[in-house]
């Protein structure tokens, strides 16, 4: 069984968005058989802070919300890496129309 969970991130700003996402993109939480577990959608993964922050600043949203962080978790062994992370991929099409960064986690076994 899976969980999708909402993190709330009290700090938003353009410094806490930053550390998200170097936090999630760690190769060592994301490269499994060599590939690296992380996509993009809307964006680039590598370059996804300036591609947020431009967009922000194009819609004079440069304050308020800076991102949203969810989280699935999968009871070990009921998938591959590879599985679950194609499975964030399409959770992503949620949501349509946003910039998001996809990073599935291989240093935990959940």
């Amino acid at each position: 069984m899976a969980t999708f969970t909402a993190i709330s991130n009290k700090t938003q700003n353009r410094t806490a968005m930053k550390k998200v996402l170097d936090y999630v993109m760690q190769d060592y939480k994301t490269v499994y058989n060599g590939v690296k577990l992380v996509s993009g959608q809307n964006c680039i993964p590598n370059s996804a802070y300036s591609e947020f922050m431009t967009t922000k600043n194009q819609y004079g949203k440069a304050s308020g919300v800076f991102f949203k962080q969810y989280v699935q978790s999968f009871k070990p062994n009921t998938a591959t890496p590879e599985i679950i992370h194609q499975i964030g991929i399409e959770t992503a099409k949620y949501f349509d129309g946003f910039e998001v960064v996809v990073a599935t986690h291989i240093d935990r076994d959940h």
